[in-house]
């Protein structure tokens, strides 16, 4: 499906673009936030309408596909071997409408370039065990917050549903803030806290080394504008002025205390010396 670009949007469409989203999220919550694994543990198929039920039950992947994104194979043509409930289509059809492109209208961050695997401006603690698009939306997220922080005076930031604590880690040990991480699955917060202890002793062991230390210091730079890059997200801006451009995509030219709701906190341990 085609699919949307904000690119091309104004920012009231934007934001009007914001609210619709948050509408339909909202209003099918119970399927779009449960995991694949929970359609199995939680019975979710007992969940969804009776019509929906007759309508989906034994179509098999290929034509579950075909049906629901419009995605047939080679020379096939869409049939419905019956008629859908309008609540189903409705949501067939918002979906299509408020879906992003998956063609990428822009070039290569700059940060692949020279490897597309790794980003040039996280240092090499920051990229280990994450892949290629989560290092840039750790980095861009990452630099966001931190410059709406300073500009807010904000003192801490939380983390909700951290997962791994990738963007936790760079936010606290890469920019310098004190971040709360939450996250309710044991095995992630455990993960988390594995990761942790890796970062900090690469991060110890950097501290050592006059030559890495420098490497790290370039690259962790923010607010530079040799640092700076078409795309990224724009300075602070002065006294009086409105932040709402913060929120809106930039044009383009071309760890952590860790605690979770149900399984327990999984903090640092005590000196680690998080930056605050």
């Amino acid at each position: 499906m085609p699919g949307i670009s904000a690119r091309g949007l104004s920012p009231e469409e934007r934001r009007q673009l914001a609210v619709n989203l948050t509408r339909v999220l909202a209003l099918y919550r119970s399927i779009l936030d449960a995991y694949i694994i929970e359609f199995f543990t939680d019975n979710l198929w007992d969940t969804l309408p009776c019509s929906w039920q007759e309508a989906l039950d034994g179509l098999n992947p290929p034509q579950l596909a075909a049906l629901l994104l419009g995605m047939p194979g080679e020379g096939e043509v869409v049939r419905y071997r019956s008629v859908w409930p309008l609540t189903l289509l409705a949501l067939k059809s918002t979906a299509y409408a408020l879906a992003f492109t998956r063609t990428p209208g822009f070039q290569t961050p700059s940060e692949f370039l020279e490897n597309p695997s790794q980003s040039s401006r996280l240092t090499a603690p920051f990229r280990k065990h994450v892949r290629p698009k989560k290092q840039h939306e750790i980095r861009r997220l990452g630099e966001l917050v931190k410059k709406l922080s300073d500009l807010t005076g904000c003192t801490q930031v939380v983390d909700v549903g951290s997962g791994q604590g990738h963007l936790s880690r760079f936010m606290s040990l890469g920019l310098g803030l004190k971040v709360k991480s939450i996250e309710g699955n044991q095995r992630l917060v455990e993960r988390a806290q594995r990761l942790d202890q890796e970062l900090l002793q690469a991060l110890e062991k950097e501290e050592k080394n006059p030559q890495i230390r420098a490497a790290w210091a370039t690259a962790s730079r923010i607010g530079s504008p040799s640092a700076a890059e078409p795309g990224d997200p724009p300075g602070p801006p002065g006294p009086g002025e409105p932040c709402g451009g913060l929120l809106q995509p930039g044009t383009s030219s071309g760890p952590t205390g860790r605690d979770a709701d149900s399984a327990g906190p999984a903090a640092l341990p005590s000196g680690a010396g998080l930056p605050c």
